[in-house]
C-alpha cells in the first residue's frame, strides 16, 4: 500500500517568542498555542515551482524565507495578546494596555500539517517577524455571538546564526512511536548552538 503525504490542512499553530537572535546564538522561550486559527496564507516569492512525483503524493516542504505571512484568527483572547508581548493585561479589570504595531517582535512559528494518510508533519519556522495586528469587520447573526476576525501579519526570515537552518520538520512515524516528541516539538524551548 502506497503512502500518500499530500498536505490537506494545518492545525495546532503555536508561537515561541525568540529571545535571542544573533550571529552567535538563537534562543526561544517555551511556545504557546494560538487558538481559533482559521487560515494561514503567504505571498509566494517564487515565480514558478515545478513538482515531480510518481504514483505517491508527498508533502513538499520548501524555503519560504522572505515571504509575507497572514494568519486569520477568529478570536485572540487578551491573555494571548499579553503572551505575544503585545501588551500588559490587568486581570483585576480585564483590561489590556496594548501596542499592535510592535518593533521587531520575533517568534518561532510551529504547526501541524495534516496529510491524506493521517501521518502529519510538524513544522518549525524559526523566525516569524510580527509586523502588526488588525481587526476585521464585526459580524453577527440574530442571537449568535459577535465575530471579529483578527489578522496577524508578519514575514518569515532566516535566523542570524549562520549555522542554523531557517526551518525544521519532524514527521510522525508510521507506528506513531515518536508522537510524544512530535507534540513537544510544537512548544519546546530551543537553544542553538545546543548547550552541552
Amino acid at each position: 500500500m502506497s503512502v500518500k503525504r499530500a498536505i490537506i490542512g494545518f492545525k495546532g499553530l503555536a508561537l515561541a517568542p525568540v529571545t535571542t537572535n544573533t550571529a552567535e546564538s538563537y534562543v526561544t522561550s517555551v511556545g504557546f498555542a494560538l487558538l481559533h486559527v482559521g487560515k494561514m496564507s503567504h505571498t509566494v516569492k517564487e515565480s514558478k515551482q515545478d513538482l515531480y512525483y510518481d504514483d505517491d503524493l508527498y508533502a513538499q516542504p520548501r524555503n519560504v524565507s522572505g515571504e509575507d505571512v497572514e494568519i486569520t484568527v477568529a478570536e485572540v483572547p487578551l491573555d494571548q495578546l499579553e503572551d505575544m508581548g503585545l501588551g500588559v493585561l490587568d486581570t483585576t479589570t480585564n483590561t489590556l494596555e496594548a501596542d499592535f504595531s510592535p518593533a521587531a517582535k520575533e517568534y518561532a512559528m510551529r504547526w501541524i500539517a495534516d496529510t491524506v494518510d493521517g501521518k502529519p508533519s510538524y513544522f518549525n519556522y524559526r523566525v516569524f517577524e510580527l509586523t502588526g495586528i488588525s481587526y476585521g469587520n464585526f459580524a453577527s447573526r440574530a442571537d449568535n455571538a459577535t465575530v471579529c476576525e483578527v489578522t496577524i501579519k508578519g514575514v518569515f526570515k532566516k535566523p542570524l546564526l549562520a549555522s542554523l537552518k531557517p526551518w525544521a520538520v519532524m514527521q510522525l512515524k508510521d507506528d506513531g512511536s515518536n508522537q510524544a516528541a512530535c507534540t513537544a516539538f510544537l512548544t519546546a524551548a530551543e537553544t542553538k548552538p545546543a548547550t552541552p
